[in-house]
């Protein structure tokens, strides 16, 4: 036989492409054109070289296939002349992996309609398989032709594992769904009817795996099987469920509810009593002292107190008496005449005179210098003050409000605040909890600063489940505060429409990630046998979860094991604060 030798120059990769009887558009990931055929440039009614280094949508003569490749979708284009072309997708692969888009023009213009027709609906099909939200697997006679993204989201595997893979290669696989996928296809062939199992994948995770044979004369042509994450459903039907009850419901039952507005969010139970609290104290006119860490509302409280009070018409002044010099602290609630001091051109009044008839808020109130907390504690009493440098008294009608994130009794002890100037601010004491002692309030929270900055900087974005997992796990050392400052910078910093775990500061989700647990060692041996470690390390995470979650139903979930698993580990580890209950899904 005669052997007809082929070199490059005879035919090579450009001549192929430029002869290919379909339009053929390269664009990478950027969306920019990289490669475009003459038989697309004669479709398209163009030069085809013009669009190269251009995007798909500067085809603005033909709007109908630009927004058909801008918006990655397949379908017709019926074209005023009567062209019909046909226009379909595919990933581009390089060395490295997907580099872009290919995308294939035909011209069915001598088609008959049933042949559009049936293209038409098989590219329909393609978008429903691919933009369900359970996991599909297409199955013929043997082997594995199609996967849609939900399968690889569900269960994590590449997609090149799975499609054309002989279904009998997953006999000995060790991933749950690729043996699940085994089993119902071989029962629905067997049964030659669908047939449904339940699994549970290595994280906790349950999936129900249905297998549904397609029959031809009375024997199985393929097998369609479909992969539901029944967890992550529930999940997705808390989160709805907590969404809905938080933020869709128009009716305020609660009085308290009508009271607060919408700027102060509060779901935990201590918050609801230290609300209910507020409300009650804010209609009587007695010296109040709020303690807290910094970040967890202190003002927010003050100035609800403010509003709800029969001084609401007044005006609310707050001062930081650790943000002001110690000489001109006194100035500054007291005010002084005119030559007390060099520069003291004018009378002016303080702070005390300037909140008559409303609140004045003493933030920080630990940080004041002892010789101004004498000074105070006679305001207190004598409700009138002396400006600096002043004979005359001037009487005021103020409401005291002090707040701080010191222990005032400590202070106390070690003489740095005076101990009649405790026991008069400490009239009406209210307690304000950190935020890692309510998480039932960071999702409520995080939510309420998301929707303000979404609106504020025009944007629509939202959290993933992940995300507030990882956020109400978070011990939140600045609180309030820090929560704002972070969904703030989510909303700003990310490129994305949902919010993820990955947009997070390092801080915070690294942070999450590696937080350790302590074993305690035998000192006499410094060693701990297996099974006390065990019981340590139990014990730890579930005191965890149960700061994290309110049922036994929940817990079960987060933990990935039995719900009677965590009743009994709870009874033996003597754990508390979980509610004995399922939730309902």
């Amino acid at each position: 036989m005669k052997r007809i030798l082929f070199s490059r120059e005879t035919i090579n990769l450009d001549d192929i492409i430029s002869s290919f009887p379909s339009g053929i558009i390269a664009v990478n990931t950027q969306g920019i054109v990289t490669l475009i055929n003459k038989m697309a440039g004669e479709m398209l009614g163009i030069r085809a070289k013009q669009l190269i280094g251009s995007t798909v949508s500067d085809l603005v003569t033909h709007s109908e296939i630009s927004r058909l490749l801008v918006e990655d979708s397949d379908g017709i284009v019926h074209r005023k002349n009567g062209q019909k072309l046909f226009v379909t997708k595919g990933p581009l692969y390089s060395q490295k992996g997907v580099a872009g888009t290919i995308y294939l023009i035909h011209n069915l213009s001598d088609a008959d309609e049933d042949e559009i027709q049936s293209m038409y609906l098989h590219c329909k099909l393609e978008s429903i398989i691919e933009g369900s939200h359970d996991g599909i697997i297409l199955i013929d006679k043997e082997k594995i032709v199609k996967v849609n993204s939900s399968f690889l989201r569900i269960s994590g595997l590449k997609k090149e594992k799975v499609e054309g893979k002989a279904v009998s290669q997953l006999t000995d696989s060790s991933h749950v769904c690729l043996k699940s996928i085994n089993e119902v296809f071989n029962l629905a062939h067997q049964q030659k009817k669908s047939v449904t199992i339940m699994r549970k994948m290595r994280q906790g995770n349950e999936i129900y795996i249905t297998g549904t044979p397609a029959l031809c004369d009375g024997e199985v042509d393929h097998v369609t099987v479909n992969i539901r994450d029944v967890t992550e459903l529930q999940r997705l039907q808390e989160q709805v469920s907590r969404l809905t009850t938080l933020y869709l419901s128009t009716a305020k039952d609660n009085c308290i509810d009508r009271l607060i507005g919408e700027n102060i969010v509060v779901e935990s139970p201590v918050m609801k009593q230290i609300i209910d609290l507020t409300v009650r104290v804010a209609q009587v006119d007695s010296v109040l002292l709020i303690h807290g860490e910094s970040g967890t509302g202190k003002e927010v409280l003050a100035r609800l107190i403010h509003s709800l009070s029969a001084r609401n018409k007044g005006p609310f002044i707050s001062i930081n008496c650790a943000a002001i010099p110690e000489n001109l602290l006194e100035s500054e609630l007291f005010g002084y005449v005119k030559g007390a001091f060099t520069g003291a051109n004018i009378d002016k009044m303080g702070l005390f005179e300037v909140a008559d008839g409303g609140i004045i808020l003493l933030d920080e109130i630990g940080e004041m210098p002892l010789n101004l907390q004498v000074k105070l504690l006679k305001v207190l009493q004598d409700r009138e003050i002396y400006r600096l440098g002043g004979v005359r008294p001037i009487k005021f009608d103020v409401r005291v409000i002090a707040a701080t994130n010191r222990d005032l009794r400590d202070l106390v002890k070690k003489g740095r605040f005076r101990e009649d100037l405790f026991y008069r601010l400490y009239v009406v004491p209210i307690e304000v909890p950190p935020l890692r002692e309510r998480r039932e309030d960071v999702f409520p929270l995080a939510w309420h600063f998301l929707k303000q900055y979404n609106q504020r900087y025009k944007q629509s974005k939202t959290f993933s489940s992940e995300l507030i997992r990882v956020l109400e796990s978070y011990s939140w050392p600045g609180n309030v505060r820090e929560l704002q400052n972070i969904v703030e910078r989510l909303v700003v910093m990310s490129d994305s429409e949902v919010l993820r775990p990955e947009h997070l500061p390092h801080s915070i989700y690294e942070r999450d990630k590696t937080e350790g647990l302590l074993i305690e060692y035998n000192k006499a041996t410094g060693i701990v046998s297996l099974n006390h470690a065990k019981e340590q390390v139990e014990r730890e995470i579930l005191a965890q979860a149960v700061k994290m979650k309110r049922t036994t139903r929940e817990i079960a979930r987060l933990l990935g094991v039995d719900h009677s698993t965590v009743v009994r580990k709870l009874c033996k580890y003597g754990l508390s604060g979980a509610k004995r209950q399922a939730v309902s899904s």
